[in-house]
């Protein structure tokens, strides 16, 4: 008669071991027990008995049942669970076995106990199970936990008599918790060999499970706990796809750490510049940057002299009432790897913002460079409350005018505030060149900005007005292009300033511009920041502006200019006709602007405000 290894691995089986290995002591020339460090009796019990009692570190289901068979002496093996034991019959048929040895494998029926009640029926019942082999014929394999010896291809097996008594939980309460340990197990060891969980796996698989087990698999004959049963198995089925798929999207987002700037404007503005320079800027500091923009646009035009990677996008306001649209962008920000997405316009925050947390971007900021309120709509409700994560807005106004019109819209203490700044080296080490020659010592007034209403430059046609009827010699030049072009030249003309005021079209050396004028005014209805008036008082020049938006922050009333009523061009008229006149007050206040630029407005300023918020961002997003 051949020998026997039973093989049985343990931990914290006080309450089962001992009966397990009163069933295999009669059948077994050897009892092997692996234990994983047990805190309890399991030790004590086991040397009652006649055992080889070896302690190993848990490293896995099918790793500790391998490595224990490399521990047994004899070449054929039963191995056991601690709370299994052999039926009478069972025992029967491996005696008849160790007698007769014909096969490679040989396998049987498995019958559960639970809560005190056998289950004979479900998908526990008959669970068929190779237990007792020649272990040079194959290993241990599968899925933790759910191991499986499997036999090398070839091998020969067979079904034996009998059932092996698997005695599982005393109580409900036990089998949850151990479901949500085995599902967790399960989970990883899908995600090791990379396999997926669809939706179709978590919704269909699970009905599928109770309805194979309780209907099919009749386990309505096992009464109420042949209920509890096949509910947990679909449970079980659930959580393990619902775990696969979160430790997918976990693995994803620790591989995201782009950042993302979108801008799909194609022409050129201030929002244009903060998107452009910040994604330049981190660039160069080894920050993983890419930029989503229209591939006709200025940004883009820009981004081909850099090694900025860049993803083409054509979008337009109606774009997000379009599913495919929202798929493709979706797509391409998955495969992007993104961790944060900085958007500027409503636009793409409707369609890219909401593309970008479906695909788990896990932070969207929206920067807001407009004073202009936010429509208390339910789609800006939903937008704000589900896809936005952060607000950098760039003045204490522009965050003013975000909840003006509903206070709940946003929490206002992610509302950051980072000024915009001037490359004030950059700025300095420029060469300058004078674009416009004054004549017979006349006051040089200038005025740079998009011909818009926003702009407000009517207002520079009634200041001319005014001036020239006080019989200030001056010449205010306008920079900048723009639809209202045509109608302002035509009211110039039918005002008789064409000799006052002079329309020099977009100039891009904004440095120039200011070293050729005195005084720089600025009539905007309104500014989310005025960033003309930082590059004027760069230029060390005095600022005359309305009292209004953001116009505060910037110039400081009396020190580095003058702030005058809104729309008020008699007081405008005055404030300008004081500097005419006072050359050191213009001086003096230019100084003065220049040193609250260094101190306020420099882009290193704002580069490290914006590095703050985006360090705190991915930090707290990992």
């Amino acid at each position: 008669m051949l020998k026997l290894s039973v093989v049985i691995i343990t931990l914290n089986e006080e309450k089962n071991i001992a009966r397990c290995l009163e069933s295999v002591k009669d059948i077994a020339d050897e009892i092997v027990i692996v234990d994983s460090f047990s805190i309890d009796r399991t030790e004590e019990i086991c040397n009652n008995y006649n055992v080889k009692f070896i302690q190993h570190e848990f490293r896995g289901h099918i790793e500790q049942k391998n490595w224990a068979i490399e521990q047994s002496s004899y070449l054929h093996v039963l191995s056991m669970d601690a709370d299994e034991e052999l039926s009478d019959r069972l025992k029967k048929s491996i005696l008849e076995v160790k007698g007769n040895w014909k096969y490679d494998g040989y396998y049987f029926n498995r019958l559960t106990n639970y809560c005190g009640k056998w289950i004979r029926h479900t998908s526990w019942y008959p669970a068929r199970k190779l237990r007792l082999w020649d272990k040079s014929k194959g290993k241990w394999g599968g899925l933790n936990p759910h191991d499986k010896f499997k036999l090398e291809k070839g091998s020969t097996k067979k079904f034996l008599k009998g059932d092996l008594l698997h005695y599982s939980y005393y109580s409900i309460n036990e089998h949850v918790t151990q479901i949500n340990n085995f599902s967790t197990i399960v989970a990883k060891a899908y995600f090791k060999e990379n396999k997926r969980a669809s939706y179709f796996n978590i919704v269909f698989h699970p009905f599928w499970r109770l309805f194979r087990d309780y209907i099919i698999k009749l386990g309505f004959l096992d009464g109420f706990y042949g209920l509890v049963v096949s509910v947990n198995s679909a449970h079980e089925t659930f959580l393990k796809y619902i775990k696969l798929r979160n430790l997918h999207r976990e693995h994803e987002r620790s591989e995201r750490n782009r950042i993302c700037f979108c801008n799909s404007v194609v022409s050129w503005g201030g929002g244009e510049k903060w998107h452009y320079d910040m994604a330049v800027r981190l660039h160069a500091k080894n920050f993983p940057v890419i930029v989503m923009t229209n591939k006709n646009s200025e940004i883009r035009e820009k981004l081909r002299n850099t090694t900025i990677p860049v993803i083409n996008f054509k979008i337009t306001n109606l774009s997000f009432l379009n599913p495919i649209k929202i798929f493709l962008v979706a797509r391409a920000i998955k495969k992007a790897k993104i961790n944060m997405i900085i958007l500027n316009l409503s636009t793409d925050l409707k369609i890219v913002g909401v593309a970008s947390k479906l695909v788990g971007v896990p932070n969207v900021v929206y920067r807001r460079g407009s004073a202009i309120p936010i429509r208390n709509t339910f789609l800006n409700r939903f937008l704000f409350k589900y896809i936005v994560d952060e607000v950098i807005a760039n003045s204490e106004e522009t965050k003013r005018t975000i909840i003006s019109k509903n206070p709940d819209l946003f929490d206002k203490r992610k509302i950051k505030i980072i000024y915009n700044g001037i490359y004030i080296d950059t700025f300095d080490a420029q060469n300058a060149v004078n674009i416009y020659t004054r004549k017979n010592d006349e006051i040089v007034i200038g005025n740079a900005g998009r011909l818009v209403k926003q702009k407000g430059q009517k207002y520079l046609v009634d200041l001319a007005l005014n001036l020239k009827n006080k019989g200030i010699n001056f010449k205010i030049i306008i920079a900048g292009e723009g639809k209202m072009e045509n109608e302002l030249r035509s009211l110039v003309k039918k005002n008789n300033l064409d000799d006052k005021i002079e329309f020099i079209g977009f100039v891009e050396d904004m440095k120039s511009f200011m070293q050729s004028i005195d005084i720089f005014v600025l009539t905007s209805i309104w500014e989310g920041f005025g960033y003309v008036l930082v590059e004027a008082m760069a230029c060390s020049k005095p600022i005359v502006a309305f009292n209004i938006s953001s116009n505060p922050e910037v110039v400081q009333d009396n020190e580095t200019g003058f702030l005058v009523e809104p729309f008020d061009v008699e007081a405008m008229a005055e404030k300008v006709n004081l500097l005419v006149s006072d050359k050191n007050l213009r001086e003096k206040m230019g100084k003065e602007g220049r040193k609250r630029v260094e101190k306020v407005f420099t882009f290193s300023r704002t580069l490290e405000n914006f590095e703050a918020v985006v360090e705190r961002l991915r930090n707290a997003k990992y």
